[in-house]
């Protein structure tokens, strides 16, 4: 999880640097847009922890999972009904996510096929 959030955030420091040196789009909605996916998959990832524990509480589950349905209402509000949100630096930050999913992988799967590597 710590190694998605750095890739994550070496992402937005660099699009944060391009859209500052190209003065186009919008650094306030590129975070925000890598801060929200962050925060669905946390959010996700301690529904699934309470659900699938061996002492399960589905309560607390439900409960991770309403925190995640309104985070998403709460941002469907302010980007339809407000002008906060730049919609293409938004969904650029919210890119970030998946790509770090997928650098994440690529990473451990490079890391374990050196010789001597000793990943666990």
């Amino acid at each position: 999880m710590g190694s998605i959030a750095g890739f994550q955030a070496v992402q937005v420091v660099a699009g944060t640097v391009l859209l500052t040196s190209l003065g186009r789009g919008s650094v306030p909605s590129l975070v925000a847009g890598a801060l929200v996916m962050l925060t669905s998959m946390i959010l996700q990832r301690f529904a699934l922890r309470a659900a699938l524990k061996r002492d399960r509480q589905p309560a607390v589950a439900i409960l991770f999972l309403a925190m995640k349905l309104t985070l998403v209402l709460v941002l469907v509000y302010v980007g339809f009904q407000t002008v906060l949100l730049g919609p293409m630096s938004f969904a650029a930050g919210a890119t970030t996510l998946p790509v770090a999913i997928v650098l994440d992988v690529c990473y451990h799967d490079w890391s374990s096929r050196r010789p001597g590597a000793t990943f666990s």
